[in-house]
Formats: C-alpha cells, structure tokens, sequence
C-alpha cells in the first residue's frame, strides 16, 4: 500500500510480532521506535497519542539532520537568508530545501523572469507573501520544502535555502 511513498510506517505491535514484522519488512521507512503492546487492547485515543510522540521524534531528527547539512554547505558557500536573495534563486531553480517561517508574511511580489522582489508595505491581492511564493517555486522547481516555526530556521530568519550549487 505504501510503494512509491516516503511516509513514516509506525509498528503497533508486541514481541514477537515486532521482531517478525521486522525481519520480513521491505518498505525503508519504518519507524525504529514501536508502539508496544496489543493495539486491540490500546484505545485509539492512546495509540494516536503514541504515534505522535514518535513521529515528533522522527520529524526531531530529521530536522537536526537538515541542519547540520545547512551549516556544511554554509561552509561551501551554498546558503542564503537574504529573502532577495532566496526569492532569485528560487527563480532559477537553485534551491534543494527552503526553512520557511510558517508564521512570516513579506508582503510584496516577486518578479517571474529574473526573481527580483519588490517589497510593499500592504498585504494585498496585489503584494502576496513573498515567502509563500518563494516555497512554491521551490517546491515547483523539486525541491524540499519545510514549513517551521522561526526557532527552526536556521539564523532565525524568515527563510533561509540550501542551494543546489555555489552561486
């Protein structure tokens, strides 16, 4: 059921079925952490509960994991936090992971041939979020896109991109 996705697959289960499922499982993204016991016997309100913590665990790690890849290729000279700047390379197609802030709006419009941002003092029809743009360009051009508080954000700015290549 789950072929062709990268969704996490949490295992609800006690020994040894744990083990079993395990020793047979092809699908390279199960969970390392189990939900022990008989889920027949859990409430759903306690399993959901469950799956929770250990997705926020999985969701915990990866984001460190992103991070020290940020903070690798800064050293390389292949990150930005300037919203011009990641606006422009969004254009292009430039950026492989975008931390946006969930909670910022730039108000202002990007430019669709050469990713200049004009920047505005009201947020219109006209002067659309220019971080909600530049996900979506990311996110058109394949690329990663990660919805985060600020504390998330590596610089704690509003955006900030790991690029494909030095610019």
């Amino acid at each position: 059921m789950l072929t062709g996705f990268d969704v996490p697959l949490i295992l609800a289960a006690s020994q040894p079925i744990d083990s079993i499922f395990r020793s047979v499982n092809t699908y390279p993204h199960l969970a390392s952490t189990t939900i022990a016991g008989t889920p027949e016997t859990v409430p759903d309100a306690d399993l959901v509960a469950s799956a929770r913590v250990v997705l926020d665990d999985l969701y915990a790690g990866e984001l460190r994991a992103l991070h020290d890849l940020y903070e690798r290729r800064e050293a390389e000279g292949r990150t930005s936090q300037d919203v011009a700047e990641v606006a422009r390379f969004a254009t292009y197609g430039a950026v492989d992971t975008v931390f946006a802030d969930i909670d910022e709006v730039v108000p202002g419009s990007i430019d669709e041939s050469d990713g200049a941002v004009t920047f505005s003092q009201a947020n219109d029809a006209a002067a659309y979020g220019v971080i909600d743009e530049i996900t979506r360009r990311v996110w058109l051009s394949g690329g990663r896109v990660l919805a985060v508080r600020r504390d998330d954000v590596p610089g704690e700015s509003s955006v900030a991109a790991i690029l494909r290549y030095k610019f």
